[in-house]
């Protein structure tokens, strides 16, 4: 019961941060990642055309069609049928890696702004005011980028190894359901340990904290993974929209078993 009450609460608290963000004057938030998201495009996009020359030209040497001998030999027309297509496989497994990790080169980079962002929440929800320390905040933010980075690691390993039974029938497709929901997991993961880092939480207790609130850490990250589907847009909201949603439904859960723990304790 748990696990599907925090499930809703995961989805119903992004309908909650839409409001909170633009009540309490945090739009301004929206700025950085529409600019990271700008920078990434450039930068994605001059990276992506200059790898794949460099692969396909590297791919045209090995085979002996840049010397023009071979290419010479069968009418000059071989090579730019092999160079169409090495260049189609090589655009479309850069194109795979590059979405593979897009998610987490965001959340990385993001980290300062997300970190501030959170403890702005938490501030407003509960009129409290965490006093600013810059040695605190690196800390914060190296952390950030460590459990982001432990999480892709984790992720990903996890999907290499299921590559071996993916392309069975129905072992397939649920295995491949169960990694989309496994990505959720982690993305949420890492939206939800900036509350637990504000807690002074070690990382194995925040890895513990979000097991008991999976359904959280899911629902939160497949809301995330669905808006980063939104071309440019995604970007530009689904970091800020996904970790308010995430404090807001964090420190709600932290309440709950802080109660939890009060009531164990009261005498009889």
């Amino acid at each position: 019961m748990g696990f599907w009450k925090d499930i809703g609460r995961g989805f119903s608290s992004h309908v909650d941060a839409i409001p909170f963000i633009f009540k309490n004057g945090l739009w301004v938030y929206f700025i950085y990642p529409i600019l990271i998201g700008i920078f990434l495009f450039v930068v994605g996009l001059v990276s992506f055309f200059a790898v794949k020359e460099i692969i396909v030209d590297w791919a045209m040497d090995l085979m002996g069609l840049n010397d023009g001998g071979l290419d010479d030999l069968l009418g000059g027309w071989i090579k730019p049928i092999i160079a169409f297509v090495v260049g189609l496989v090589v655009k479309l497994v850069l194109f795979f890696v590059f979405n593979a990790i897009y998610k987490y080169i965001i959340l990385i980079i993001l980290s300062p702004v997300l970190a501030l962002l959170s403890e702005r929440v938490e501030e407003i929800k509960y009129g409290v005011k965490f006093p600013f320390e810059f040695n605190q905040f690196v800390k914060d933010v190296l952390r950030g980028i460590l459990i982001t980075i432990r999480n892709m690691f984790i992720e990903y390993g996890i999907i290499l190894l299921c590559l071996l039974v993916i392309w069975i029938p129905v072992v397939g497709w649920i295995i491949s359901i169960l990694l989309y929901i496994l990505s959720a997991y982690f993305v949420g993961f890492s939206m939800m340990d900036y509350t637990s880092e504000r807690r002074r939480l070690k990382i194995s207790q925040s890895v513990s904290f979000v097991r008991r609130r999976k359904g959280i850490a899911i629902s939160n990250g497949f809301i995330f993974n669905i808006l980063l589907l939104i071309p440019f847009i995604g970007i530009s909201i689904g970091p800020v929209i996904s970790v308010v949603a995430a404090t807001l439904a964090a420190t709600e859960a932290f309440d709950e078993e802080h109660q939890a723990r009060q009531q164990q304790q009261r005498p009889v």
